[in-house]
């Protein structure tokens, strides 16, 4: 026995000693940290390759120091038998390491989607409570709105009667009658309050308070980007083309984004792969447009003709509602929406608010 081989034998057996030695330590140091967050899904795959590393390691040692032992014992035959169960043995484990790898990096690939699933389902939950309480506000509002306009109607009836009698007096009384000073005050005190009664309508009649300012290029960006995932899960083509200047009206964000969203969804729905929905915004003086075209497989004109009435719907489990709303949001900006369709050439969805928030489109 020379001293070279026995060098080799010794710098083999103290490497392989000292990757087992390390090996275990990582693994150990995973473990811990698996304890600590056992949710993490990269301590998770830490821990799993770290076991297959220390048992791989573990494995070529013995394996290693075992052939070198026999060889200095003169049993090379016996090792030579052994050899290939060893080295079968070490394979399946390299085989093992890999497949977590691969495994847990398509794991990490599906994890971060499902984070990122999170985070917008969050953003989504938020944005609906948001627009609940706007729902919420918006209807209690209303419901004031009628019930002011309610009492003013009923202080105006009884005003007029008291108003009509006074001023006919003031035509019937002398001017030197005492009653006609009596006539005329009361008539001076139905026109007061019957100014005050349409400054209360006028009032009662005003939707601002919960419009602001805001620029509808930026809302339709912020819909087409949320929904971009399902147009490239439905491989359908989105074209998008928007006025070169912000077009500011006066909006309510959260609802205009919802019928915006369902009537984009509906498009998308209607299109098949390879299909084209485009999405453009305009604007003049008086008002801003936004058009939304697809082209699916389009309507027949009964079915047109009753898209906005409640309850119909021609989807399975569809509830026949979301167009209402639609309209409806659309009608508290005060807009029109339009919606024109033809078999086999798709759907074009137009929707007209005004740029001032003054009287509504006629």
């Amino acid at each position: 026995m020379n001293v070279m081989p026995l060098f080799i034998a010794i710098d083999d057996i103290a490497g392989s000693v000292l990757i087992v030695i390390v090996s275990l330590a990582a693994f150990i140091r995973c473990r811990r940290l698996v304890i600590r967050e056992a949710e993490n899904a990269l301590w998770l795959f830490l821990y799993w390759l770290t076991l297959a590393l220390f048992v791989f390691s573990l494995s070529r040692a013995l394996g290693h120091i075992a052939g070198h032992l026999l060889m200095y014992a003169d049993l090379g035959f016996l090792w030579r038998q052994m050899r290939p169960f060893s080295g079968g043995l070490n394979a399946i484990i390299s085989i093992i390491v890999a497949s977590i790898t691969l495994f847990f990096h398509n794991i990490q690939k599906l994890y971060r989607r499902m984070e990122a699933d999170h985070y917008h389902i969050e953003a989504t939950s938020q944005e609906i409570m948001a627009l609940n309480r706007e729902m919420e506000a918006l209807v209690m509002e209303r419901t004031m709105s009628e019930m002011a306009l309610g009492i003013a109607d009923g202080i105006r009836n009884p005003l007029q009667v008291i108003g009509g009698f006074s001023n006919r007096l003031l035509r019937k009384t002398a001017p030197e009658d005492p009653a006609r000073d009596w006539a005329l005050a009361i008539s001076e005190a139905a026109k007061r309050l019957e100014e005050m009664v349409v400054r209360f309508e006028s009032l009662a009649q005003n939707k601002k308070s919960f419009f602001s300012q805001d620029d509808l290029n930026k809302i339709v960006r912020d819909i087409v980007e949320m929904l971009r995932g399902e147009f490239e899960r439905k491989h359908v083509h989105l074209i998008t083309g928007y006025h070169s200047y912000p077009v500011y009206c006066q909006l309510n964000r959260h609802l205009l984004k919802v019928a915006i969203a369902h009537l984009i969804r509906n498009a998308l729905e209607a299109t098949g792969p390879q299909g084209e929905i485009h999405v453009t915004t305009t604007c003049d003086k008086n008002y801003a447009t936004l058009v939304i075209q697809d082209s699916g497989k389009g309507m027949p004109p009964e079915v047109v003709s009753k898209v906005f009435e409640p309850y119909f719907t021609t989807k399975v489990g569809g509830t026949g509602l979301g167009m209402v709303f639609a309209r409806q949001i659309v009608d508290e900006h005060r807009g029109i929406i339009n919606l024109e369709s033809q078999e086999g050439k798709g759907t074009t969805v137009t929707i007209n608010l005004p740029v001032r928030f003054g009287e509504p489109i006629i």
